[in-house]
């Protein structure tokens, strides 16, 4: 063949944006993993774990979790309640497209992104006829992890279910740095100390997963998706390692049930107007239940008291539309409408505390009007105006302007100007005691800039041929952040929220993917992030005793990196996997003469070797992990300590039928 040249410009819709993508492969090459393991190991965002299958966080550039706005085919999930989300319930395997989109980038999606956004998606089936696949995982702590997809597709019409369950004992043994057991001679003089070595005591879990997607194409033209996903979970939260009480005595579990489903329709009206239209509802139920057993005594009944029994419904109705119209070749203008409605009923059934904690609703709308613009072949802007109401307050007008230069052909430099909002949970506002109606909005001011370059080398063509390409990705970011919501004790014995803190974030992030394609089907796959991230407190102190004044926030660390690296053979793979964090601070005043006031610097190490055979009419493969390879003690919370090293192993089995 002789040479062909392609080129093409940059989409006009990514202009200045500072996103990261994460590869497809890096989402299903585990089905064990949820998003927050994935998030950990391919991005420079921190993620705050209290364990193995418990709550993680998303801390995006040093800012709160409340601060990070998560996407699912568009569709905003954050709880309304609290403003965060669980990665630890999202597997991994029910996502096709994940973007991670930081700081102001965050404001063409949604508002409120202090930090960034999250932006997951699933995409409809690709290949026609059906399709089967079913993973058995099995490994330690008597771990299962099961998972089945059936697809079908057809010309007009796709459609694709998948289930995954998984469940664990997860009663890992690990010493206990928090506990000191004293030997003793006859006499009573201490003559041995060491740290117990104890098991995770009530860590077990059962997560069930069903997603079922449609895709249809009518004949009048357009494409009408729909996705449903249920979860099922049942978790019981592990004891602290400074807990002394028997787990046989109490029950500590939390139960939760979950439907989220959107309906999306597009059409392309003519070459210049595209319509998007999508409908969104959510559910979710929390229960949390913490109760007491006491032994009987001879042949006395058995006593139980209930403590707590907190129980949350949460529901939350959305629709947007958004249409593009593209007048020329160089002009792009979006304007999107959207409606949300969230009702919330918080209350716990222990003798406590009988009856509704609140129950309260809210309505929020918001109009984005975008227009993108491309004056030269070089260069590229971008600005979007964003009007908020929540309850019956209006938001100020949120700005957020983009530019991109193209310095060379693959070397483009960004820059980016925002300011944002974040309105209070609703917890915040009506939690019993302590709620704060008189809540300000959170106010954010971002300035990104950074440089965006790709590289391809032939090394050498012919049959065999052999070439190495390079993706980098530099920016430096400054953040403030006004009216910080903060929970504080007040005079009355309860806490309650106020707009107390300023917050400065700055600092830079590093991304870096290479690409070596060897002949004889050797590949060598190596993608690094780093990310530099002071988090400053810059509000006045609260009292003489304060002494949180330009300290680092608590649990954010200075430093975060990772490192991953496939290396494939034909039909072998091997994977290693490397992410360390800085230490963290357990308090305002980043105080470390007491052990508890800092959490070391810990260093993470994954294995994966896999193989795949190739039959006539069945494909498979075996694959073997080594989680914490090193056996690392760690912890990324005070008092939660993590698994050491544990292992899995995964039989993958597709039918091959014909299409």
């Amino acid at each position: 063949m002789h040479e062909v040249s392609v080129s093409a410009y940059r989409r006009l819709s990514d202009t200045g944006l500072q996103r990261t993508t994460l590869d497809t492969t890096i989402l299903h090459q585990n089905v064990a993993l949820s998003m927050s393991d994935i998030l950990t190991q391919h991005s420079s965002l921190f993620i705050k774990s209290y364990g193995r299958a418990t709550e993680s966080t998303v801390e995006f550039r040093g800012t709160s979790p409340s601060h990070t706005q998560v996407l699912w085919n568009g569709m905003k999930i954050n709880s309304p309640m609290l403003g965060t989300v669980d990665f630890s319930t999202i597997p991994a395997y029910f996502v096709d497209e994940a973007n991670l989109l930081h700081g102001a980038s965050s404001l063409t999606l949604t508002g409120g992104g202090l930090g960034g956004a999250v932006d997951l998606a699933t995409r409809p089936v690709s290949e026609q006829g059906l399709g089967l696949q079913y993973i058995q995982g099995v490994g330690s702590f008597h771990t299962f992890d099961q998972f089945l997809r059936f697809t079908y597709g057809s010309e007009r019409f796709t459609s694709s279910t998948r289930v995954c369950y998984a469940t664990s004992d997860n009663d890992f043994r690990y010493t206990n740095y928090d506990k000191k057991v004293d030997e003793r001679d006859a006499d009573g003089h201490i003559i041995k100390s060491y740290h117990p070595t104890e098991r995770n005591r009530s860590g077990y879990f059962h997560d069930l997963h069903v997603m079922q997607e449609f895709a249809f194409r009518p004949v009048f033209g357009g494409t009408l998706n729909a996705s449903a996903w249920y979860t099922h979970s049942l978790r019981g939260l592990p004891f602290l390692s400074v807990d002394y009480r028997d787990d046989r005595d109490f029950t500590n579990e939390q139960g939760q049930d979950a439907v989220r489903s959107v309906v999306a329709w597009q059409r392309a009206l003519g070459t210049q107007w595209r319509l998007n239209a999508r409908l969104g509802y959510a559910y979710q139920s929390i229960a949390y239940d913490y109760s007491t057993t006491r032994s009987p005594i001879d042949d006395s009944p058995v006593e139980k008291t209930v403590i707590t029994a907190s129980h949350s419904y949460s529901q939350q109705a959305d629709l947007e539309v958004k249409t593009d119209y593209m007048p020329a070749a160089d002009w792009l203008l979006t304007a999107t409408l959207g409606l949300t409605y969230d009702h919330v009923r918080s209350r716990d059934r222990s003798p406590f505390h009988i009856g509704d904690n609140y129950n309260e609703g809210r309505m929020e709308s918001s109009l984005s009007l975008s227009a993108k613009y491309r004056p030269t072949r070089r260069l590229a802007l971008s600005a979007v105006l964003r009007e908020e109401v929540y309850r019956r307050d209006f938001v100020p007008l949120i700005p957020a302007f983009f530019a991109e230069y193209k310095i060379l052909p693959s070397l483009v430099f960004k820059v980016s100007a925002a300011r944002n909002y974040r309105y209070p949970t609703m917890d915040d506002l009506y939690f019993k005691p302590g709620g704060n109606p008189n809540l300000r909005p959170e106010r954010g001011f971002t300035y990104d800039g950074g440089l965006e370059g790709s590289y391809r080398h032939t090394l050498f063509g012919g049959r065999d041929g052999a070439y190495i390409s390079l993706k980098a990705n530099l920016s430096a970011f400054d953040s403030y952040i006004n009216d910080w919501i903060l929970w504080t004790p007040n005079a009355k014995g309860y806490w309650q929220p106020s707009n107390l803190k300023k917050v400065h974030n700055y600092g830079t992030e590093l991304s870096v993917a290479t690409d070596l394609r060897m002949p004889r089907d050797w590949q060598l796959v190596v993608t690094g992030n780093y990310a530099y991230t002071p988090s400053l407190n810059r509000s006045e102190n609260l009292d003489a005793a304060d002494a949180s004044y330009g300290k680092q926030l608590v649990y954010v660390p200075l430093h975060s990196a990772n490192f991953s690296a496939r290396l494939r053979w034909q039909r072998w793979a091997l994977v290693y996997q490397w992410y360390a964090y800085s230490e963290r601070f357990t308090t305002t005043s980043n105080e470390v003469s007491r052990i508890t006031g800092r959490l070391k610097p810990y260093y993470m190490s994954d294995l994966t070797l896999e193989r795949q055979f190739r039959f006539r009419h069945l494909h498979a493969s075996l694959k073997g992990v080594v989680y914490n390879l090193l056996d690392s003690e760690y912890v990324t919370v005070l008092s939660r300590p993590m698994a050491g090293r544990h292992f899995e192993i995964f039989l993958e089995l597709k039918p091959q039928w014909k299409k």
